[in-house]
């Protein structure tokens, strides 16, 4: 077995399943990739070549990775099946009995009568009244009203419930003898879904420069790839790790149209929770707190993970100092160790019950990426931005992950020239063409336990 570009990663030495050109002549013999690697391979080889692309080699070493079959991947999630709800009209609101027009949708059609039923006991957030319920119907055949009477008695009052106030559902109370409770409610998921992205780059390696070649450390010194080869591997790899984060869901209406995935800023953007501060001031201890506040309740994991600009970074470790500091006994899952294993320096604090590991995050200054805008209410400065992951596990496995389909994941093919040995050759370039091609989706499956923290004057 011929070592690979590190320890621990062997490639074989036959020539069954290739993922190259195989010229039987020798033009390729020695090349990394023409030692019978297969695909997957090629990608965590790409991964210990370049290292600094800190997401998709943390989702490969945590085993957040997946297959998928097929350009459109979908999931379900249900929503919380107890509600509360918001009173946007009131009538009779001066009676012993006053109906409420609430925000619940209400579709007969789809069997969706709401939320509320006969005998739910409900509390009035701005009053504290409680009030049960003795009727329910709808406004417009779009949202639910109720009857309620007062468990104290008397007549109700625009103190103890008007326009725009809040209820909540306690439970449902029944007098003893009572046949049954006051209805059936119906639960419905809801659909997420994301496509796929096909990256793909080519090159040419002339003649001449064919003799340029990057050789392996390894015994014999045997393997090698081309030095043009080399940088447009780190390139792609680039294109991948700033797809996964910066992509926005696009499907195209054409067969063959090219889609673009959903990324994981668009779905903090979308469904986490957010903070924004000023860039004047910077972000502060209260930003942090505000932001697990909002997480706390989202049941999400204990460890998150804050991708940081260089401003926020900065800024987030001059306001906490040391301050917050997680145990050094305190466990540390996976997710979390194998940042410093792909090269990623955390600085780590704990409080509400969470702990928050910090890290650059080289991509965020790069300006042939993000270029640099003054922080306003629709331009984002990425030195002065936080993403913040959960990677707790789901009923399909990590909250966020990486899906490739399934057979290519990682594509490399070479097509030999005139430069080739022999008669025949594959194209009358005169040298030879590389190709890369990769198909992948970001997943993250419950993206309100994702967060932001960002500037936004």
């Amino acid at each position: 077995m011929a070592s690979g570009p590190v320890d621990g990663v062997q490639i074989p030495s036959s020539p069954t399943n290739l993922t190259t050109f195989y010229n039987s002549t020798g033009l390729l013999q020695g090349h990394i990739f023409n030692q019978g690697l297969e695909q997957p391979d090629i990608l965590r080889s790409l991964i210990i070549k370049y290292p600094e692309y800190y997401l998709t080699s943390l989702l490969d070493k945590i085993g957040a990775t997946g297959d998928i079959q097929n350009q459109t991947f979908s999931w379900n999630t249900m929503p919380r099946t107890r509600k509360g709800a918001v009173v946007t009209g009131v009538a009779n609101g001066t009676s012993a009995t006053a109906t409420l027009t609430l925000d619940t949708a209400y579709d007969s059609a789809s069997g969706n009568l709401g939320y509320y039923l006969v005998g739910d006991t409900i509390r009035v957030g701005e009053s504290g009244e409680i009030g049960r319920v003795t009727a329910v119907g709808n406004s417009g055949g779009t949202v639910q009203t109720i009857d309620v009477v007062r468990y104290a008695g008397g007549n109700w009052s625009t103190a103890l419930v008007n326009t725009n106030f809040s209820i909540g559902h306690i439970g449902s109370m029944f007098g003893e003898g009572s046949a049954s409770g006051g209805g059936y409610r119906s639960y419905f998921p809801e659909n997420d879904y994301n496509v796929s992205t096909i990256l793909r780059r080519d090159f040419r390696i002339t003649r001449n420069a064919m003799k340029s070649k990057k050789w392996i450390d390894a015994p014999g010194g045997k393997d090698w790839w081309y030095a043009q080869e080399d940088f447009e591997q780190r390139e792609f790899m680039r294109d991948i790790e700033a797809t996964a984060v910066f992509g926005k869901r696009f499907k195209s209406s054409s067969l063959q149209g090219a889609n673009l995935s959903r990324g994981f800023m668009e779905y903090a953007e979308t469904s986490g929770k957010q903070v924004t501060f000023s860039s004047s001031i910077g972000a502060q201890e209260s930003d942090w707190s505000y932001l697990l506040e909002q997480l706390s309740d989202e049941q999400g994991g204990n460890d998150l993970l804050a991708l940081c600009g260089t401003k926020i970074l900065s800024d987030t470790m001059h306001a906490l100092g040391d301050r917050y500091r997680p145990l050094p006994t305190a466990e540390v899952p996976k997710a979390i160790t194998a940042l410093k294993e792909v090269g990623i320096e955390i600085e780590s604090y704990s409080w509400l019950g969470k702990r928050v590991h910090f890290a650059k995050y080289e991509m965020f200054s790069d300006t042939s990426i993000v270029p640099t805008v003054t922080a306003s209410s629709t331009a984002k400065d990425f030195r002065n931005l936080a993403l913040v992951l959960d990677f707790s596990q789901t009923e399909n496995g990590s909250n966020c992950q990486m899906k490739y389909m399934e057979g290519s994941k990682m594509i490399q093919k070479m097509q030999p020239g005139l430069a080739s040995p022999g008669l025949e050759v594959a194209s009358g370039f005169d040298g030879v063409t590389g190709y890369l091609l990769s198909e992948f989706m970001p997943v993250c499956f419950l993206p309100n336990r994702l967060g932001l923290v960002y500037a936004n004057s």
